[in-house]
Formats: structure tokens, C-alpha cells, sequence
């Protein structure tokens, strides 16, 4: 007898359709779309987290450093090997690594693509950052830099030499303040600066405790450490292969420490030269809505060159640098034009040579950017 089973036809088939099948796919590219900036902002702040909480552990030994030195500085230099010193044993770094408490080079901003110093191509000899304003003789050959010769600059030795002080975490992608490392500027008897003030000869040297404390300013405005900002292109590109800490030939590298006072020339932002009366250069203390502050008796509004700071942290409006201060708190100064660099007043116009136009970002009542530590009050001259 014939079966009565009735075949189902492959029009009735179960399966998708072209159209389900794209929905499906639309759908999911939805999800991602979704997902994937969650993901990345929430990546993101972790490195934020992750580099406020670096910065507190070196605002902590920067303290015990100060309680337990005999001049009461907070750290011994800039991480500069021809400005400050041989960086194994002077500079802030060194400091950090020396007492046991933390390894620099170990704690890299995470954010930051700048993975170590322009200072590096210095160290390895090949490639000259800061041929002004040496360091006295003797701190250039303190410590393993004894054995930096002329003669090994740029060869595999010296390399080997500076991967090695790399390894021990004498390293870093942060920038200090000129306050940190500098504090202050020598003057003559008639109360000019002596030289400029971005090397070590003719400033007072690394912040102390009194001096700070006679400031008369909040610790919690006194910018000590940042994240550190590309270094120029003529010196920031690494000469050699540094193999196994990220670094190759031709990676841009990060700036050391901030430039100390300057004005904007109308064309440029202009460091302080040697000869600026210094009561001159001091802002007046007077009612101002300026965020900035007002000029001093000179006219010029002075300020410091913050430009060795980047805001590497968040996107868009949410951009922002980390910047320890001197009570070991750490504040996030958001980067509201855009540039990625934090303008403390200077009334840019045109091209500032990384600042885009004159927005305060770095407003006098968040964190200090006066070309010296709370002298305003200080304008006795010559009276005899």
C-alpha cells in the first residue's frame, strides 16, 4: 500500500533567512559599537587610577626624602645625566630608587605612548639634549657614569650600560616642575638673575621643606611631578635599539622637566634671561578676575613654561593630565582647548608652539604656575 507520509516541502525547511541572518549581523555590530568604547573607557580608567596612585607612592618618598636629608630638599635634582648629574645617584629618580622606594622606570605613566626620557639619548652619548647649563664636573662622573667615555658614546658597551640602569628603575616617562628641581633663581646685588634658569648653576637648587613652608602658598597648589609631554623632534627620537623595555631607534621619548619662568613675546613663549630684575618679574598682588594673575612691575605677565606636561588621560572633553602636588595629593588638570597641553595664561595667539590660544587651564587657585614660590611679598631694593 502506498505511504500517505507527506514530504515537506524545502520551502518549509527550518533555517535563516538572508534577511534574518543580516539582522542578526546588524544587530551584533550594534552590541560592539556599544561595548567596545565601554571596554576602552573603562581600560582607561584604570591606567588614570593606576598613575595617580604611582604619582601619591612618589609624592611619599619625596617626603621622607626631605625628612631624612640633611637639607631637608625633597629630591636631589632633575633627571637630567649633563644638567643635574649622573642619574644613578642624583635627581629624583636616583632619590626613589636609592631609598628603596619605588622603581621608576617600573612605574611609567600607563597612558602615555612615551615609554622613557629624551634624557636616554644623553646618557648613550650619541645624541646631545642639553649642551647648556652643565652640571658641575664631579656630579657628571659620579657612579657608573665614571665609566662614560668619549670614546664609548653611542657603542654597544654604553648601550649595555644604560639598558642596565633601565633594568635597576633608574628611569621615567613623568616630568617635574621647575619648582621640584630648580625652586628658585640666584640674583646679584642688584637683584637680577644671574644666568638662565633651566640648568642647575644660578638657581637654589632642589625644593626644600622651609622653603617651601615660607612660601606662604598651599601645599596642595605646589605642582611637584606630571605626565610627562613628547620631547622636541630635534632631540625626543631615540638613537639605539634599547631592547626589552619597549624602547627602539626612532621612538619619540618624553620631556624631563618644565623650563622654568617665560613670557609670551607676542610670538613665542620666551624664558627668562639673565639679567631679568627679579622684583621686577614678580606678579602684583592686585584684584584680578585673570585666572593667570596680573603682570609685576615690569609689565610682562611671567609664568612658567608648563609645555613638558600632556594631557595623555581620558578623550575629548574628558582629557587630562595627572599632576602630583606638594602635599602628596594628586590632581587631574583637564585639557579644555584641545591641545593636549596646559596653558597657565599665556595670552597665545597664533601658533605657540604647542599652547593653541591663551585658555587658562592651569588657573592660579588650582595649581601655581608664578614664575617664583610665594615671593610676592618679598620687594625690599636698595633703600642705602
Amino acid at each position: 500500500m502506498k505511504s500517505l507520509k507527506r514530504e515537506t516541502p524545502k520551502s518549509e525547511r527550518s533555517g535563516f533567512t538572508l534577511i534574518e541572518l543580516l539582522v542578526v549581523i546588524a544587530i551584533i555590530a550594534v552590541l560592539i559599537a556599544l561595548i567596545v568604547p565601554a571596554v576602552q573607557a573603562a581600560r582607561e580608567s584604570a591606567r588614570t587610577a593606576q598613575c595617580k596612585n604611582t604619582l601619591r607612592q612618589f609624592g611619599q618618598a619625596m617626603h621622607a626624602f626631605a625628612t631624612a636629608d640633611p637639607q631637608n630638599r625633597f629630591c636631589t635634582g632633575a633627571y637630567d645625566f649633563r644638567r643635574d648629574g649622573c642619574p644613578d645617584t642624583w635627581g629624583w629618580v636616583a632619590d626613589i630608587v636609592n631609598s628603596g622606594a619605588g622603581s621608576p622606570q617600573k612605574m611609567l605613566c600607563p597612558s602615555s605612548t612615551l615609554r622613557g626620557s629624551e634624557k636616554l639619548n644623553d646618557m648613550i652619548g650619541a645624541v646631545n639634549t642639553s649642551n647648556k647649563d652643565g652640571a658641575p664636573i664631579n656630579r657628571l662622573t659620579d657612579g657608573r657614569c665614571n665609566a662614560w667615555t668619549a670614546s664609548n658614546a653611542g657603542q654597544p658597551v654604553r648601550v649595555g650600560m644604560v639598558m642596565q640602569l633601565l633594568e635597576d628603575g633608574f628611569g621615567t616617562n613623568y616630568a617635574s616642575s621647575w619648582y621640584l628641581v630648580r625652586s628658585g633663581a640666584q640674583t646679584d646685588a642688584a637683584g637680577q638673575t644671574l644666568s638662565k634658569l633651566k640648568g642647575f648653576q644660578g638657581t637654589n637648587g632642589p625644593l626644600t621643606q622651609r622653603r617651601l613652608e615660607a612660601s606662604k602658598l598651599s601645599p596642595q597648589i605646589v605642582p611637584f611631578l606630571g605626565c610627562g609631554a613628547p620631547g622636541d623632534i630635534s632631540e625626543a627620537v631615540l638613537s639605539h635599539d634599547l631592547p626589552g623595555y619597549d624602547l627602539a631607534a626612532g621612538d619619540r621619548l618624553a620631556e624631563s622637566f618644565n623650563d622654568g619662568p617665560a613670557r609670551w613675546d607676542g610670538s613665542k613663549v620666551a624664558l627668562m634671561p639673565a639679567g631679568t630684575l627679579k622684583i621686577g618679574a614678580i606678579p602684583l598682588q592686585l584684584p584680578s578676575t585673570n585666572l593667570a594673575g596680573a603682570p609685576g612691575p615690569d609689565g610682562f605677565l611671567w609664568l612658567q613654561d608648563t609645555r613638558d606636561w600632556y594631557a595623555w588621560h581620558g578623550a575629548g572633553e574628558g582629557a587630562h593630565c595627572n599632576i602630583l602636588m606638594a602635599d602628596g595629593s594628586v590632581r587631574a588638570i583637564a585639557d579644555t582647548n584641545g591641545d593636549k597641553f596646559l596653558n597657565p595664561g599665556f595670552p597665545v595667539t597664533g601658533n605657540g608652539h604647542g599652547y593653541i590660544d591663551g585658555t587658562v587651564e592651569l588657573s592660579k587657585g588650582d595649581c601655581y604656575s608664578g614664575p617664583f614660590l610665594g615671593e610676592d611679598a618679598i620687594r625690599k631694593g636698595n633703600f642705602e
